[in-house]
């Protein structure tokens, strides 16, 4: 329940960053014709991001991870100067959102390490981007390397709390609901409840973090019997 609510919410996270939100079924325009003809029509009413989006959301990574492909050949070309940030100097939103996108799917995939290689990309090109940060520890949670989910959670508060990060309380919160999963999956009640409620300061309508601190409750009633 914990890991499926994070990913439905960090991939609604994603769908308010990426311009025009997400791709639904009921946004699709009424086509009639060939399969050809309706995905020339698709194709100049959505983005290829916006398309990923809707692959994954479907369960069809791997179709999303092949759409976004040409962003990661993009970056490669860009990443040579060695200076390149999300946002300038060749790196245009929406490449850095279809990066962001693709690691997303690598995860889901199972390509662990891909994954993480690919998010620690991004936190150095945008290094005020709280949600590259909380996704990175969320791929090493997904690893089994606890200790650096831990740390990078950790990290991902510091990064939502600067002034210049985008959307920081909601990735605070979301770094806190991780830490507070990690704190209660090795017996530390006390510490995630108390990582749950800081969560909660910043998201107080966090059905997760409600979810937990009840999970936490019902852990200390059986362990009292």
């Amino acid at each position: 329940m914990q890991r499926a609510g994070r990913r439905v919410m960090v991939l609604m996270a994603t769908c308010v960053a990426l311009a025009g939100g997400c791709a639904l079924a009921s946004d699709m325009p009424a086509v009639t014709g060939s399969t050809v003809e309706q995905g020339q029509i698709a194709a100049r009413s959505l983005t290829d991001n916006q398309i990923a989006m809707d692959l994954m959301r479907k369960g069809r990574a791997a179709d999303a991870l092949a759409l976004l492909e040409p962003a990661a050949q993009r970056f490669a070309g860009v990443a040579k100067q060695g200076s390149a940030r999300c946002g300038k100097q060749g790196l245009d939103a929406e490449t850095c959102d279809a990066l962001f996108l693709r690691a997303f799917a690598l995860t889901e995939l199972g390509r662990r390490s891909d994954a993480i290689e690919a998010l620690q990309q991004l936190t150095r090109l945008s290094p005020d981007a709280p949600r590259y940060v909380v996704e990175l520890a969320y791929a090493y949670r997904a690893s089994g390397d606890k200790d650096a989910a831990m740390a990078t959670y950790a990290a991902a508060v510091k990064v939502a709390s600067r002034p210049a990060a985008v959307d920081g309380a909601k990735y605070r919160a979301a770094a806190l609901r991780g830490m507070g999963y990690l704190l209660v999956d090795k017996g530390d009640l006390a510490g995630g409840e108390k990582a749950y409620r800081a969560s909660l300061r910043d998201d107080p309508e966090s059905k997760i973090a409600a979810g937990e601190l009840a999970f936490i409750a019902r852990k200390r009633a059986a362990g009292s019997l």
